[in-house]
């Protein structure tokens, strides 16, 4: 039976690749107008963690701070939906 092992830079792009297509996805539902919240909110949320998480691996500073801020001020967002959906 053959292991599959994901190389450093193989995650780093899966990563980067998801983190993009939540956000995306995140502005696609906020254009689409209020219908959409708080799944909006939700990819956001979710696209700056993957996003967090690869700066934290890569070690770029920058990035870290933008995507933890955007996780401190979305997280709020994502509570709020979740308890509205509650």
């Amino acid at each position: 039976m053959t292991r599959f092992v994901l190389t450093y830079a193989q995650i780093d792009l899966i990563l980067q690749w998801s983190g993009t297509a939540l956000i995306l996805l995140g502005h696609i539902l906020t254009s689409v107008g209020p219908a959409t919240w708080p799944y909006n909110v939700f990819c956001f949320f979710c696209g700056a963690i993957l996003f967090l998480c690869w700066a934290v691996r890569v070690r770029i500073p920058s990035q870290i701070v933008v995507n933890a801020a955007s996780i401190v001020l979305t997280g709020a967002g994502v509570v709020r939906g979740i308890w509205s959906l509650l």
